[in-house]
């Protein structure tokens, strides 16, 4: 998406959002952009850091400091390295942890955390993403990104009580799924306890993409 195309969304959308997810833009025009768009919308730097404590801090100061609202990183970089992030972040932007990515499917999963299990797949997937979570909160994050299908287990964790979470990949019924491998539709995540949803590639590669919000919005409605 085009700087063009993005200041449309926002000046069409932008006050019915809590914030707008910003990667591509940055990395091809750089820091400019956050202080343009800032001044309309919060600003999400989706970088999902990953890295060492230290180059963690520097990056999330960096970002901090030329505009970044929310910055998400990966829970799998640990409890030390989510805590740098938060305490850089400080009171000036919110850290979100990315529990699984929502492209990788139950094999990938197995295959990356699975050496040894001898239980199902789903059950290995929640409670993986259950941990993540855990060591989120742990770490002074308040917020985590899961899949919908993990929303609603997640939710009504004892453990995670207090936490929000956020739910990308989702697909209206008929609407592509792309690269999404575990999804499902605004309203299921909604209903199954969803305190953010990102309005993705529905919205942003649909012809009219204010049509295609208007019409995301009022499904969960």
């Amino acid at each position: 998406m085009g700087l063009g195309k993005a200041f449309f969304l926002v000046q069409h959308i932008g006050a019915r959002v809590k914030a707008v997810k910003i990667h591509d833009l940055l990395d091809a025009l750089g820091p400019m952009v956050l202080k343009c768009l800032g001044s309309w919308v919060t600003p999400w730097v989706d970088y999902k850091l990953h890295d060492t404590s230290d180059t963690v801090r520097l990056r999330t100061e960096a970002l901090v400091e030329n505009g970044a609202r929310i910055i998400t990183v990966h829970a799998s970089g640990g409890v030390p390295m989510m805590q740098a992030a938060v305490a850089a972040a400080g009171d000036r932007a919110e850290i979100y942890a990315i529990t699984l990515l929502t492209s990788l499917t139950n094999d990938d999963i197995m295959r990356i955390f699975g050496m040894g299990w001898t239980g199902s797949a789903d059950l290995l997937r929640e409670k993986v993403v259950h941990e993540l979570a855990l060591m989120a909160k742990e770490a002074g994050v308040r917020t985590v990104v899961c899949s919908a299908q993990e929303v609603g287990m997640l939710k009504q964790s004892p453990d995670l009580d207090g936490m929000k979470f956020a739910v990308p990949g989702t697909r209206s019924a008929g609407v592509a799924l792309g690269q999404q491998k575990r999804s499902g539709t605004p309203r299921q995540a909604s209903d199954d306890g969803a305190d953010f949803l990102v309005a993705g590639s529905q919205v942003t590669k649909a012809p009219d993409p204010v049509k295609a919000f208007d019409a995301f919005e009022a499904e969960i409605e």
